[in-house]
């Protein structure tokens, strides 16, 4: 029985160790990504004219970051086995999420009217299907993560899930800096997250010989997200819909 139980406590402590490892690579991710048009504007030379930061950049900046640093805190509470804090801290994120899915949706109808937060060639009505149609996808994945948290295997995967979502935006200003074309950045970063996403299947995989559904479920949204986004920002009815929302008639 005793080594039944050590077998069990070293598995779980892997998979805490592998979490812990992914918060720390989206956070890195998150930080180095908008450090030269966020955190570190005002030190590092931009490669490219950027629209001025308001208020409403701000506070999404400020309400997503501290998403992401929540969730490393989170991982870290649940490997360190301090449960009832992480649980005590879920409110605070209940709170953030009401904030940050309108807050998105509010940014890139703005940015319709901020050209230069598009890549370069790309005009704003089509690149604003990037976050207005990533919102009902990582919102309704760490909506669903929230509602399962009386299953910690489905919980913690959909969370992940939302979270390599969400690496998109940062991965894309990291590409962004090497000099390739808008045309790159998008189908680029879209690959850096379904790596990432390739990487928690494969870890289940090799854990278990089998896939989680939640990862799986998780995972082909976000594909469908990424191969569709493409595909629909081009054509008429999604310009139509843009210029409509930004209130171009």
């Amino acid at each position: 029985m005793a080594h039944i139980l050590g077998a069990g406590s070293s598995k779980a402590e892997r998979e805490h160790r592998f979490f812990l490892r992914m918060a720390a690579l989206i956070l890195l991710f998150t930080v180095i990504g908008f450090a030269p048009s966020y955190y570190l504007r005002a030190f590092i030379p931009p490669l490219h004219p950027m629209e001025p930061l308001n208020l409403l950049v701000h506070l999404h900046g400020i309400v997503f970051s501290s998403w992401v640093i929540l969730f490393m805190v989170q991982v870290g509470l649940i490997s360190a086995g301090k449960r009832h804090v992480h649980r005590q801290l879920g409110m605070l994120g209940i709170l953030l999420v009401a904030l940050m899915i309108p807050l998105a949706i509010a940014v890139g109808i703005a940015g319709i009217h901020r050209p230069l937060t598009a890549a370069p060639g790309i005009d704003p009505l089509s690149w604003a299907a990037l976050p207005l149609l990533d919102a009902p996808v990582f919102g309704g994945l760490i909506i669903s993560a929230l509602a399962m948290r009386h299953r910690p295997d489905v919980h913690k995967r959909l969370m992940l899930v939302a979270m390599i979502n969400m690496v998109q935006p940062s991965a894309g200003r990291l590409i962004g800096m090497t000099g390739l074309p808008g045309e790159a950045v998008g189908p680029l970063s879209g690959l850096v997250v379904l790596a990432l996403l390739a990487a928690l299947l494969f870890r289940d995989w090799l854990a278990t010989r089998r896939f989680h559904p939640a990862v799986l479920i998780g995972s082909a949204i976000v594909f469908a997200r990424i191969a569709l986004t493409p595909v629909v920002w081009s054509t008429g009815p999604w310009l139509s819909f843009a210029r409509w929302v930004s209130g171009g008639g």
